[in-house]
């Protein structure tokens, strides 16, 4: 947990199991009782999960850390529902060696901005 008090948050750190096909971080999670806003995905959360082909990524995360889905070489898609990603809240190579031929979803009034964010964060060209 990252904050607490009235709006505790918290990130994403990993899953439990590194086979894992489809990653499905949620907007909101309840931990002991008490609702959580999942703010972030953390630094090598997804590294190397060979198996990964699906993605989606919460409305409520606004930080990616370095490297966290880099070398996940099966993904296929990415569905971001976020609108608070920024260039300075996505970490350096967080999408490196993901496939280029990866659909990228995003809201409609964002899709410019995040394109360019995702491509300066390794994500390939196409």
């Amino acid at each position: 947990m990252t904050k607490a008090g009235e709006n505790p948050t918290v990130s994403y750190c990993s899953p439990k199991n590194k086979k894992v096909t489809k990653a499905d971080i949620p907007a909101k999670v309840t931990i002991d009782g008490i609702s959580c806003k999942v703010t972030g995905i953390s630094d090598n959360a997804f590294k190397n999960c060979k198996n990964l082909k699906t993605v989606t990524i919460g409305s409520n995360v606004s930080k990616i850390g370095k490297q966290a889905f880099y070398g996940c070489s099966a993904i296929s898609k990415i569905t971001i529902k976020t609108t608070k990603l920024k260039a300075s809240t996505v970490g350096n190579k967080a999408f490196q060696k993901v496939p280029a031929k990866a659909v990228i979803k995003a809201p409609k009034a964002k899709a410019k901005q995040y394109k360019k964010i995702l491509q300066n964060k390794g994500l390939g060209k196409k």
